[in-house]
């Protein structure tokens, strides 16, 4: 984004007058005894400046970024946090399946929505569907030590997600949003079941090449709304 500077320079006793009347911050560049050099984004009527400039402002993303200081991280605001132990369940967020499921959570998602994480691991993505400003959240895996994970990793981001022992046809109620990241030898034993568990957006992942991704959209017999790849693995959601 481009802004016009103008800059101009009076004496302290004429700035410190105009200042009072003016109302409104200026960016003060230089002073002495008999002058202030001070800049403005609008010009002024009535003043001439001594300077015109085109100036470029960058965002803020592009200034403030991530500061890890030992064991302190300081983070930008509009930075979403996810704190994961790296212990005996997956899901880091380092594997391109995970990463997938993250992109396309922030891009289907919507706030309020209710949300089932079908074998959740560390609970990331539920914990992630939480930070994007899910509503009810429920994370189940077949896994006791996996549960407990996502209960602990839950607990470390302050954030309520309920994590089950269960299995997709064990569960009862619909959900807004789906996001599954299993293996393709579950998917063809819990598709069925997956089905009949989301009412409006379903994300899958955990497929490897255009072979896998092909016998999956096959076996779910939707239109997926998109696909991503990265490293081989494949994603998708489908809109209901």
């Amino acid at each position: 984004m481009h802004y016009t500077k103008y800059v101009y320079k009076l004496t302290p006793e004429a700035f410190y007058s105009f200042l009072a009347d003016y109302g409104k911050g200026v960016e003060v560049l230089s002073e002495g005894e008999s002058w202030v050099e001070f800049a403005l984004y609008e010009p002024l009527e009535g003043l001439t400046p001594v300077q015109v400039l085109e100036v470029q402002v960058l965002p803020p993303e592009r200034v403030f970024r991530p500061i890890k200081v030992k064991e302190l991280v300081v983070l930008p605001h509009w930075l979403k946090p996810v704190v994961i132990r790296q212990g005996v369940a997956f899901g880091t967020g380092l594997h391109p399946s995970t990463r997938l499921c993250l992109e396309l959570l922030q891009e289907f998602l919507q706030e309020g929505w209710s949300v089932l994480d079908v074998g959740t691991g560390t609970g990331i993505l539920a914990i992630a569907c939480k930070r994007l400003g899910a509503g009810r959240v429920v994370a189940i895996d077949t896994d006791p030590q996996a549960v407990q994970e996502c209960r602990h990793n839950a607990q470390e981001n302050c954030l309520q997600v309920e994590c089950l022992l269960s299995r997709p046809e064990l569960v009862e109620e619909k959900f807004d949003l789906l996001v599954a990241n299993l293996e393709l030898n579950i998917f063809r034993e819990e598709l069925p079941f997956l089905k009949r568990l989301f009412r409006k957006v379903g994300i899958f992942s955990g497929l490897y090449g255009e072979g896998e991704l092909k016998e999956f959209t096959k076996l779910l017999g939707l239109k997926p709304a998109k696909i991503r790849g990265s490293q081989g693995w494949r994603a998708l959601a489908v809109s209901l």
